[in-house]
């Protein structure tokens, strides 16, 4: 599984893309970045009670829909400017996208059909323990920072249109150390 922080950047960066007025609410940003990690929101039956839930639907496509929708109607009872669905439901989606690109195990993404969605490596690497004092969850944190920030910062940069040439020698700057932290964290799902 990917990590919190991991989970609330996608969020982040589907709000950057998605909104780009400098007046944009920081309500709704909070909301999309509540949205890449509600997926998680079995955890606190697991917590609470010791209950794990098998299968996990809160990672599945109909799931992330739901939680769009209703994160939808709470923003439009605000009387904000209107929020794209579909930048919702990307939010929502992001994080059993990215739990996907860990390779640890499947997810019901097509739940309530019985099937495992899964990848046979891993891109991402695992979270790992939640113990501020494992040395494995700060290393992964920083793999998969290294990943992502790219990544995530190249969404930015063309959804707000930057030019093309900044994009590409930027991009070439950054490739190469990219490249390295994709192949670290894809040696350690060997």
């Amino acid at each position: 599984m990917s990590s919190l922080l991991g989970h609330a950047t996608a969020g982040l960066t589907v709000f950057l893309c998605c909104h780009h007025a400098p007046g944009a609410s920081r309500q709704v940003a909070v909301m999309y970045i509540a949205l890449a990690i509600c997926a998680d929101v079995d955890y606190l039956a697991v917590w609470a009670f010791g209950y794990s839930a098998n299968p996990r639907v809160t990672h599945g496509l109909l799931f992330a829909l739901v939680a769009a929708l209703l994160a939808r109607t709470a923003l439009r009872s605000r009387d904000n400017a209107p929020v794209p669905i579909a930048g919702l439901l990307i939010a929502a989606l992001s994080h059993p996208i990215l739990d996907l690109l860990v390779g640890a195990h499947g997810l019901p993404m097509l739940w309530p059909w019985p099937m495992d969605v899964s990848l046979p490596i891993g891109i991402l690497p695992s979270a790992g323990s939640l113990d501020p004092a494992n040395y494995f969850l700060w290393r992964n944190l920083i793999i998969e920072m290294g990943i992502l920030l790219p990544f995530f910062a190249l969404l930015i940069a063309i959804s707000r249109r930057a030019r093309f040439r900044v994009i590409l020698r930027r991009g070439l700057l950054i490739a190469p150390m990219w490249v390295a932290f994709v192949m670290w964290s894809v040696q350690l799902s060997r």
